[in-house]
């Protein structure tokens, strides 16, 4: 825990402590996300995520709070999220100056980009004041003076690019990409009804806690300085019947997302990853639903062994119009012992089910069964 003092605009003195997992909470009032807010609080989540809070407290008196969440081995992308003051010292400015520990912090550690939201207008004047400007939706974004034109340099090509398991602090880096205006397409993550104009960071908390239940996985394209610059999910059915199939989510930058003509080469080694990962699940089908001015995907798709199956007429709005779905499917894949790409099914192979007829309230009991067909008991007349 460390602390240093400011002076408020009515000459109170504003006591800022910055603290690190495992830590208190002040009984409950530093807030963060309820989904992992136990597991941020204890540290559990720190070997990727880098997580400081600032508390303001003014004569004893706990003032307000705020965090940042940065991935504990880059620092170079960030979140700021649960800004808030005690009802009793708001318009003393503790907020602001919480922000300029915060942000002071980020931009000497190296940072380069913060993401926020907010839908009241009196914080929107806060954020602006400390640099943040309106980006995706209620989102906002700062950049910092040495990144120049962050969303162009951030995911330009820069290395060989390697697939590999989302984690933790994948976070901030996924708000970057996903807040990132490039690529526009309509559905921009069809697991956390996330779309075009909808500015991302939640999303990713909810995400990973399905992951973590077994419901999917989520795979990240990241470069050698682990840049996040594509990402894929998929989330399969939630019963019994409906596991085999799964709904897949995919959004890759302009530097490594290619064309037709190279092959789109990176981001089908991602789909392809995606694919042998849904198959290892047990997995049969992964589901690509794809708007229909979305040509661009709708070519990754299909190059990438996707088959265009049904169009859903006037499934999503966009502004004033109604936007057709196209709907593509492919085969679980995996790769064979000699490198090979090889389709396969994992139909039929009880093993592999990740969830039990009998598991779903309004099944029937393995017991029901049971005592229907013993032949001692007469049903009522």
């Amino acid at each position: 825990m460390e602390s240093n003092c400011t002076v408020l605009r009515n000459g109170e003195v504003l006591q800022i402590f910055r603290y690190l997992p495992p830590m208190d909470t002040f009984n409950g009032r530093i807030r963060t996300w309820p989904q992992i807010s136990e597991d941020l609080f204890s540290g559990a989540l720190a070997d990727t995520l880098h997580t400081p809070y600032f508390a303001g407290v003014i004569k004893g008196e706990f003032a307000g709070s705020l965090g940042y969440y940065v991935p504990a081995d880059t620092h170079d992308v960030g979140v700021v999220e649960f800004v808030a003051t005690e009802e009793r010292h708001r318009r003393k400015g503790v907020a602001d100056a919480l922000m300029a520990c915060m942000v002071g912090e980020f931009v000497a550690g190296g940072g380069q980009a913060l993401y926020l939201c907010t839908t009241n207008p009196i914080a929107g004047h806060l954020y602006e004041r400390h640099g943040f400007w309106y980006s995706v939706g209620d989102g906002m974004q700062f950049i910092s003076p040495s990144a120049g034109d962050f969303d162009v340099t951030y995911f330009a090509v820069d290395g060989e690019p390697v697939v590999r398991q989302a984690v933790w602090g994948d976070l901030p880096r996924a708000a970057a990409l996903y807040n990132c205006p490039d690529p526009s397409w309509l559905l921009k993550d069809v697991l956390t009804n996330c779309l075009r104009d909808t500015r991302y960071e939640q999303h990713f908390v909810r995400l990973m806690r399905r992951v973590e239940d077994g419901q999917g996985a989520i795979l990240v394209l990241a470069t050698p300085r682990n840049r996040m610059v594509g990402m894929a999910a998929f989330v399969r059915g939630e019963t019994f019947e409906q596991q085999h199939v799964a709904t897949l989510s995919l959004r890759v930058g302009f530097g490594y997302r290619g064309s037709v003509l190279n092959g789109h080469r990176y981001a089908s080694t991602l789909l392809l990853a995606a694919r042998s990962r849904a198959f290892e699940m047990g997995v049969d089908v992964l589901e690509f639903p794809v708007a229909d001015m979305d040509h661009d995907l709708m070519l990754l798709a299909e190059h990438s062994g996707f088959a265009r199956v049904a169009k859903l007429g006037d499934r999503v709005r966009d502004g004033d119009r109604r936007v057709d779905i196209h709907l593509y499917q492919a085969e679980t894949k995996f790769l064979g012992a000699d490198g090979d790409q090889v389709l396969a099914t994992s139909a039929g192979t009880s093993v592999r089910a990740a969830h039990n007829s009998a598991k779903y309230y309004g099944n029937r009991q393995v017991w029901q069964t049971e005592r229907i067909m013993r032949e001692d008991v007469r049903r009522p007349e």
